[in-house]
């Protein structure tokens, strides 16, 4: 007696090889066989097996499950353990602590800004943090359950944040020798590297040497360096050779994060940043970027002010705001920040934290500025005083020509940049980038069925063989016996997403079964409230 048996689909492995025909039969957790089948067996399991569960896959193919390599889920998973929105994508492995952004460790100048985060996002779901270093939070997941399997990154800022708080300065040597003593705490937990958000104070206010002394304890310890670089507009090119030169200097691996070319200006940059990427390699340093299918990003509506506003964190970014002589600074630094955007019409507020304001969900800063008779960049300022300086913003800034590029490349692979959400619960509110719903049905829907972008076979190898081999999961990526059994099985005739930026909250079609270590989680479509995720180590 086998535990569940898949029968009749087609394989397609991870590797990127073409599919075939076969019975994929799962025990204990782990695939058990991989039978392959005459084309015209259709129907019956292999001789001699009877299993607890079968599913038919007929017409369907069977896959790896996907690995996400950049998501945002650290909170929203303690919210919603099901993991709603990425495991219905057939998402089976998501890292955390992206874009320099982790849920520890946390002491006395991390701990007032995380709590504020978890009122905002799960008032009245009763989460209260009970963690302090990335070991408790690991805990916390496992003691709690959680539908997929999770790999933590440290991050910068929250390292940075720690020892030196909001403070727009380099570190003096033993602030640094202070960070670098956390990371290594963290490496001991099992986290699998250190992200940073060079666009995102405190990050932004760290030099290369900063962040390399960093990547350099990474190193030492087999992990990799995941980036949100400095810029993705005007100063792409100079921040992707950024990436490279901590990389090569720190001697370890390099993750582009979300790759693109922001705003009409920079559209078409994408050509030279893959080669660099391509002329690195050939070089020696390894490194590789993930990106998502869409032309909007999404971001904290305060990534629009200058740097500098945001020194000494929300209380004095608030007093900035609230005194005339400075808002005015504050103004004249989004109006710069701003140059090269298509119009404010491009950017909608899709979350706002009070009550009295979800008005402005779903609107654009143009609209919302026409109403109050502001100009965009006093809008945006406005709405950050009133709000406390908590807003989300979807922005259109990308080329679609650009996004094609990036995703056919084969240094890339498909990462969200999402986070779990779901149609119920705190996590249903606003109006978020459907990305966190849809981002892997689109890319096989869209890219693959509809406009044949990518074959079946290379679009799964990007969202499972390669992000696992980045991330050094050995058992996981590919349909093998021995392997972990994290499986989908999906309907190329009807796999797409349903989720749109005007109305985000939608699960994707198509996705028919997801297991997860062997168990069950989606089936038919729906979800079984199954947890068998494990919160994963560094290999």
């Amino acid at each position: 007696m086998i535990d569940v048996l898949i029968r009749g689909g087609k394989v397609i492995d991870g590797t990127g090889a073409p599919w075939f025909r076969a019975d994929v039969a799962v025990q204990d957790g782990k695939i058990a066989a991989v039978e392959r089948r005459p084309l015209t067996a259709q129907n019956g399991p292999p001789e001699g097996a009877a299993a607890a569960t079968v599913l038919d896959a007929t017409g369907c193919f069977v896959t790896p499950g996907f690995v996400d390599p950049h998501t945002h889920s650290d909170l929203p998973l303690l919210v919603n353990p099901p993991a709603e929105s990425q495991v219905r994508q057939g998402v089976t492995t998501v890292v955390i602590g992206n874009c320099g952004s982790a849920p520890a460790p946390i002491g006395p100048l991390n701990g007032a800004f995380l709590n504020r985060r978890i009122g905002e996002r799960a008032a009245g779901q009763g989460l209260r943090r009970d963690w302090r270093t990335f070991g408790e939070y690991c805990d916390r997941l496992r003691r709690q359950g959680v539908a997929v399997n999770v790999a933590p990154l440290a991050g910068h800022a929250t390292l940075r944040g720690e020892v030196m708080g909001m403070e727009h300065r380099p570190p003096t040597a033993d602030e640094l020798a202070a960070m670098c003593r956390l990371l290594d705490e963290a490496l001991d937990d099992g986290v699998f590297g250190v992200s940073t958000g060079l666009i995102y104070p405190p990050s932004s206010y760290a030099d290369t040497d900063e962040i390399v002394a960093l990547a350099e304890v990474a190193a030492r310890r087999g992990g990799l360096y995941f980036s949100h670089i400095r810029g993705e507009g005007d100063t792409l090119l100079d921040a992707v050779d950024e990436a490279i030169e901590i990389g090569r200097r720190a001697e370890l691996p390099v993750q582009i994060a979300h790759h693109k070319a922001a705003r009409p200006p920079n559209w078409g940059k994408t050509v030279q940043t893959l080669e660099m990427m391509q002329a690195a390699r050939a070089d020696g340093v390894d490194v590789a970027y993930d990106s998502y299918p869409y032309i909007a990003s999404s971001s904290g509506l305060g990534s629009l002010l200058p740097d500098w506003a945001h020194e000494g964190g929300a209380p004095a970014l608030l007093a900035r705001l609230r005194s005339p002589v400075e808002r005015e600074g504050v103004v004249a630094g989004i109006r710069e920040r701003a140059a090269g955007i298509e119009g404010w019409h491009t950017i909608i507020v899709s979350w706002v934290p009070m009550a009295a304001h979800k008005s402005w969900e779903g609107q654009t800063i143009e609209r919302i500025g026409t109403a109050l008779g502001l100009s965009g960049e006093e809008t945006v300022a406005h709405v950050l005083d009133t709000l406390g300086g908590a807003a989300h913003m979807v922005y259109f800034q990308l080329d679609e020509a650009d996004v094609c590029r990036v995703l056919a490349h084969p240094l890339g692979m498909i990462g969200s940049d999402g986070s779990v959400a779901a149609p119920y619960g705190p996590l249903s509110e606003g109006k978020p980038h459907p990305r966190s719903y849809g981002t892997h049905p689109r890319v096989l829907g869209r890219y693959v069925r509809d406009l044949g972008l990518l074959t079946w076979e290379e679009a799964v190898r990007k969202m499972t063989s390669a992000p696992a081999q980045r991330l050094g999961l050995a058992a996981k990526g590919i349909v093998r016996p021995g392997l972990d059994a994290d499986l989908v099985v999906f309907d190329p005739a009807t796999v797409s997403d349903r989720a749109t930026f005007e109305e985000p909250h939608q699960y994707p079609d198509g996705i028919e079964h997801v297991l997860v270590n062997g168990e069950l989680v989606v089936s038919g479509g729906n979800h079984l409230g199954m947890l068998p995720g494990q919160v994963l180590s560094r290999p």
